[in-house]
């Protein structure tokens, strides 16, 4: 393909092993301290935050992580390995973020590769599926420096490789930013109902002759008044079995499990 080049990442990177920090230390309280592990890697890549592990003994400054740097995850808990061998790259924090171990530091040997190019080259399938085919353990699943080391690719040029982490980087972006707003329509959805089905607000504001709040065309779907059992006059409850039928059926089976799970049709 070009002036692309094969080469393995041992030509390009060091793999630095994370520091054994003493569990005595551990706090669920937040200090200044965050201790990452397996946990803050997402799924096909990319840093979370999820439950923070806090920590309260001396640091080594060199296990202190900055912004921008990349950590690769050697260790997973998961039945599927969902995360090992995975890339994320530091973000910005009000934590000092700590290099825990059997989290792997990416380190540049030389100008011939663009770290965020690594960064997303390491979410890639091919060498997803290196990962898994060489990782050791059945319940907790390994993989080592030495191994992802090994992974051979075709390398673009550095100008190119620029080019893709920046049109990657934006549409990993645009996919946060549509994550995060589907997370609050889903909240302003939930409000909605809560106030609309489970506390009867529209009805409560009719029944006390507050302002509609509502268009209305929907605030006249809502009765004037709550009954004796205080919902709205002329609601009832009833079962949901009463208003549809379930009817079960298997889908095609999974390739993890080859199991056919069951979907309702309703």
């Amino acid at each position: 393909m070009g002036e692309w080049t094969p080469t393995t990442l041992n030509e390009l990177v060091d793999i630095k092993h994370g520091f054994a920090f003493k569990g005595e230390f551990f706090s669920d309280e937040p200090t200044d301290d965050l201790l990452l592990t397996p946990g803050n890697f997402a799924i096909g890549g990319g840093f979370q935050w999820g439950k923070g592990k806090f920590y309260r003994g001396p640091v080594p400054e060199e296990f202190v992580l900055s912004s921008g740097e990349l950590l690769v995850t050697m260790t997973d808990l998961s039945k599927q390995a969902d995360t090992l061998g995975y890339s994320a790259l530091m973000p910005q924090s009000e934590y000092r973020l700590l290099h825990n171990q059997r989290l792997g530091k990416v380190i540049l040997k030389n100008n011939r590769a663009s770290l965020s190019f690594i960064h997303w080259r390491l979410r890639a399938p091919d060498y997803r599926h290196e990962v898994l085919a060489s990782c050791t353990g059945s319940t907790v699943k390994h993989t080592s420096p030495k191994k992802i080391l090994a992974f051979e690719f075709l390398l673009p040029t550095i100008d190119e490789q620029e080019a893709i982490a920046d049109l990657l980087g934006a549409i990993d972006d645009k996919i946060e930013l549509n994550r995060q707003t589907n997370e609050t329509l889903e909240a302003l959805a939930r409000a909605i109902f809560k106030d609309w089905f489970v506390d009867f607000g529209p009805t409560r504001a009719k029944a006390e002759g507050s302002e509609p709040y509502l268009a209305p065309e929907l605030w006249e779907l809502f009765p004037d008044a709550l009954d004796d059992e205080d919902k709205p006059v002329g609601w009832e409850i009833g079962k949901l079995g009463d208003i549809i039928r379930l009817r079960l059926e298997r889908c095609q089976a999974s390739p993890e499990t080859e199991e056919k799970p069951y979907v309702g049709a309703v």
